[in-house]
């Protein structure tokens, strides 16, 4: 498999994630994981939370695609 379909992958899932945050999707926060989240910091404190994880997500998988982080040992 091409190490760059798991960024492209990274990438997607981020801005799912993203969206999912800054939607406020009731599917999203009603998952088992997303609760210990939101039982954790509440409901605007899980959302800004999963915001900042799938800007990191997105943000990282671009700048392994461009080349600005070199990850070749991980592979």
């Amino acid at each position: 498999m091409n190490k760059d379909i798991l960024f492209y992958l990274m990438m997607g899932v981020g801005a799912i994630i993203f969206v999912a945050a800054l939607t406020n999707w009731e599917w999203f926060f009603k998952q088992r994981r997303a609760q210990t989240m939101v039982k954790a910091m509440g409901r605007r404190g899980a959302r800004i939370f999963y915001a900042l994880l799938g800007i990191f997500f997105s943000v990282f998988g671009w700048m392994v695609l461009t080349g600005r982080i070199a990850i070749e040992s991980i592979f």
